[in-house]
């Protein structure tokens, strides 16, 4: 940067790259300041419709996505689909990209139906112009599976999921990212499927997989740590899942991360099952110390502090302080409208539950009138 100048292409790739890499340690926060910095800084000197440009919008709604704000994400999403498709055309590479981004985006927002055509696009086009066995194909593959596994399709997405795991261990081997990424897609299927010890074998693969490739500390290791964890929940074998979480937050006790989202996480998953098990004290203490660390590094609307903030009100309802309960069921409502919107189903699901808890415990003012709010 002090040869090159904080605008030279190269500096702004650094930047960006910096920024990528950020977002993948689930540092998002900062990683904001640098994706919006280089951003900004290709806006003013490339301008809106250059390639570089694209790109960083894409990663700036990608990052939003990430972080929960899909509202915000989606003008940043479109803005770049749109522009890709006029001055590269459909089939280009990046645009093909940018579709499936969008249609992820989308995907996440619930919009499961207008995502579709989107992942058929992207891969009807990558298997045209790529061929059947390109990375890119396989990822779409993968996207496509996993939308049909969310709309209840799960034969449908069996197909799909095991075409493109047999062929990434057959072109990048069994430890490549991609190929964890559709064991552990396959192993989420074949658990909604009801084929739990299948998807047992498959979780352990991919985290025994993570752990040797990616590190203890990746953001994928915890995806397969969770996956596997929820497994034995599934399965009743809590202390089986609780020992695997413990094991995993006292390696990370003494590291510098953590106050990672993974840390925190981790926290959340043990709480929740250590209340299951009866251990309501401890599994207090583990919530409080997630939620505390969660406000003071990813903020009060974080989708990540919501889910702690509705962990800690289950376990206070359990222990009979309704009021207290109260309070955190209402800020977590207050977020999700803030996200989401009304419309979203997750927020309709947590007004409900605060309107029946407002009643069984006798605040019928407070229910009539959220209940009027809030149109539940």
């Amino acid at each position: 940067m002090e040869t090159l100048g904080d605008r030279h292409p190269h500096t702004l790739s650094s930047i960006n790259n910096m920024g990528l890499l950020l977002q993948a340690m689930g540092q998002l926060e900062e990683a904001r300041l640098l994706l919006e910095e280089a951003l900004q800084a290709k806006r003013e000197t490339l301008g809106d419709r250059h390639p570089q440009t694209l790109i960083s919008i894409d990663n700036m709604g990608g990052l939003l996505k990430d972080m929960g704000q899909l509202e915000e994400a989606r003008p940043l999403v479109e803005e770049a689909l749109q522009a890709f498709r006029e001055t590269l055309g459909d089939r280009h590479l990046s645009t093909l990209t940018s579709i499936s981004n969008m249609g992820g985006l989308l995907q996440a927002m619930g919009k499961l139906e207008e995502a579709r055509p989107l992942y058929e696009e992207a891969l009807q086009a990558t298997r045209e112009t790529l061929g059947g066995r390109h990375p890119s194909t396989l990822i779409s593959m993968n996207n496509m599976g996993t939308l049909l596994q969310d709309m209840g399709k799960l034969e449908e997405a069996r197909l799909l999921l095991e075409e493109a795991l047999q062929a990434q261990r057959e072109m990048l081997g069994d430890h490549h990212p991609n190929t964890l990424a559709s064991i552990n897609n396959m192993g989420a299927l074949l658990q909604d499927m009801g084929k739990l010890e299948q998807a047992r074998l498959l979780f352990k693969e991919a985290l025994q997989g993570s752990k040797e490739t990616l590190g203890d500390r990746h953001p994928n290791t915890l995806v397969s740590i969770k996956n596997l964890g929820d497994l034995l929940e599934k399965q009743g074998m809590l202390a089986e899942a609780i020992s695997l979480f413990r094991g995993e937050i006292e390696g990370m006790m003494y590291q510098e991360t953590r106050d990672s989202a993974k840390y925190l996480a981790l926290l959340g998953y043990t709480g929740r099952l250590l209340q299951k098990n009866g251990q309501l004290v401890e599994a207090r203490a583990l919530h409080e110390e997630d939620l505390q660390a969660s406000r003071e590094t990813l903020g009060d609307r974080h989708p990540s502090t919501l889910v702690s903030i509705n962990y800690l009100a289950l376990l206070l309802e359990t222990q009979d302080m309704v009021a207290e309960a109260i309070v955190l069921f209402t800020e977590r409502l207050e977020g999700l409208v803030s996200l989401h919107g009304m419309t979203f189903q997750k927020t309709r699901g947590a007004a409900k539950r605060l309107l029946n808890l407002l009643r069984k415990s006798g605040h019928h003012d407070e229910a009539k009138a959220l209940a009027a709010k809030h149109g539940v």
